[in-house]
């Protein structure tokens, strides 16, 4: 449940940029129900507002969603059934459902993920309609907090995974990554950076002496 409020209202202030940059109510939701990614969504719709083109758009997109390819893999075996099958569930791996799915042992329940991520997706794409279609304003996204549910929904998600030293040290080690490479380097690629980065300090602090 406070996923979902919190990924409508992410939704809603997605809406509201779309709508500013131009995007119809059924072109921003239809983004929403088709790609179901805010980070990329929003990037994507950041260029376009600062002028850029479709193309750097589809690269900024691109980028943020590398992080998919190594969730995917983690995933994989808790997919049934044959290639079409395991691509259409594939698409309800976002990190909500991908946490709300995950086990303590590292593997992943296939009915948590589908199930929240079909309500998740739900709440993406009607938050994006509402934001789409309502009286807000991009500054109301400030008024109302609304920008700060990206980090607060991320905590939810990172929290209950830190719970070992080797995990704490990579997650701070990928926060610095993105930190520094946000300052000095494109933001759209410092993601994808600082999750190699987490991933490579991962295996090295695993390494037996």
């Amino acid at each position: 449940m406070p996923f979902t409020v919190a990924i409508f209202a992410f939704g809603v202030s997605f809406g509201v940029l779309a709508k500013g940059a131009g995007f119809t109510a059924l072109a921003a939701t239809s983004m929403s129900g088709l790609v179901f990614v805010g980070s990329s969504q929003f990037a994507a719709v950041s260029v376009i507002v600062n002028g850029g083109g479709w193309a750097a758009a589809a690269v900024a997109g691109t980028l943020l969603n590398l992080r998919y390819l190594v969730m995917g893999f983690a995933i994989l075996p808790a997919l049934r059934g044959g290639r079409a099958r395991r691509a259409v569930e594939s698409q309800l791996v976002i990190e909500e459902s991908w946490a709300i799915a995950s086990d303590a042992d590292g593997r992943f329940d296939r009915v948590r993920l589908l199930s929240s991520g079909v309500v998740l997706w739900l709440g993406w794409v009607l938050g994006t309609l509402a934001g789409a279609i309502g009286p807000f304003r991009a500054v109301d996204i400030l008024n109302y907090g609304l920008d700060a549910v990206s980090p607060v929904l991320f905590f939810l998600l990172l929290a209950p995974h830190l719970g070992t030293a080797r995990k704490r040290s990579a997650a701070a080690t990928a926060a610095v990554a993105a930190a520094v490479l946000t300052a000095v380097a494109v933001p759209d690629s410092a993601i994808a950076v600082a999750c190699a980065v987490a991933v490579g300090w991962t295996w090295w602090a695993g390494r037996k002496p």
